[in-house]
């Protein structure tokens, strides 16, 4: 099945020439001792309103076996400066770490979606004076109810003024608390780019339906 993607993306993928570029993004975070992000690119890049920083990685492609096996990915950090082995040191190896992959492209990092994201849990590494290398696993629990959270008609799961909310501080000064309600989201009119309502809720489900 094709991953779905932003219109912005399907514009760019069908020009002639193309103007930009997609841009590969990692962000390593190691437990109590650091979060790393990452840019494979020449320059660094602001996107979600965090720099990320220029830096040498590869990728191998993405592994499952015959019998099902969780897909893993082996990633290989720069590691010349010795860096990211001092990250690792304080961090037991990183065993454990979260790993998420961004792709992005270039002229459109003003949008908060990424056109790829996954997630992935660190479950072995090593280091020579070239490279640091990640094994990495599923990031996710495979026996963990799918979505996390309750999908209810009427109450929105957002945390007030947090970043899916997106109702600005404004906004929290004239309405300091939020039921969680599709009329009291109207009432503060958190927007989407789109002009969207941004309610986390589900209004569409049949009435006194809920949906774990």
């Amino acid at each position: 099945m094709a991953l779905p993607i932003s219109a912005a993306a399907i514009i760019e993928k069908n020009k002639l020439v193309g103007e930009g570029a997609w841009l590969v993004l990692l962000k390593i975070e190691i437990p109590n001792v650091a979060t790393l992000h990452l840019v494979r690119n020449t320059d660094p890049i602001t996107w979600r309103g965090i720099e990320w920083t220029p830096f040498p990685f590869e990728l191998d492609d993405s592994s499952e076996d015959s019998k099902g096996e969780l897909p893993s990915l082996t990633i290989r950090v720069s590691n010349v400066t010795r860096s990211i082995q001092y990250y690792l040191e304080q961090g037991q190896g990183g065993i454990g770490s979260t790993v998420t992959l961004y792709v992005v492209h270039s002229k459109h990092l003003d949008q908060w979606d990424p056109e790829v994201e996954e997630v992935f849990e660190v479950i072995d590494s090593g280091t020579n004076s070239q490279w640091a290398t990640f094994s990495l696993g599923a990031g996710y629990p495979t026996m963990a109810r799918r979505p996390e959270r309750r999908i209810m008609k009427n109450s929105c799961p957002f945390k007030y003024g947090g970043v899916e909310c997106g109702v600005t501080a404004a906004v929290m000064n004239v309405y300091p608390t939020c039921n969680g309600t599709l009329s009291d989201c109207r009432q503060r009119g958190p927007r989407n780019p789109d002009g969207s309502l941004r309610f986390g809720g589900e209004p569409t489900i049949p009435q006194g339906g809920l949906y774990v």
